[in-house]
């Protein structure tokens, strides 16, 4: 789900804009959210992912559950 172009977000019907600096532009990824203990029984594949957004304007990420947010490039 990484992006090549910056998102904005809607999480719980509201805009997501940044808690730093309060732009509203990110880039996107997913990551695994894996503990030590998954890793050394490779148990990874269990572990709970979360969507990141990372601001585009000061780089704060922020951390979300994947089916909460609704992502819209400029052109969408």
């Amino acid at each position: 789900m990484a992006t090549t172009e910056p998102v904005w977000a809607v999480a719980g019907e509201r805009t997501v804009t940044c808690t730093h600096c309060g732009q509203g532009w990110f880039w996107t990824r997913r990551i695994v959210m894996s503990s030590s203990t998954a890793s050394l029984f490779g148990m990874d594949g269990f572990s709970p992912e979360a969507a990141v957004l990372s601001c585009t304007s000061c780089g704060k990420l922020e951390l979300f559950e994947p089916r909460a947010l609704q992502l819209f490039t400029s052109t969408s």
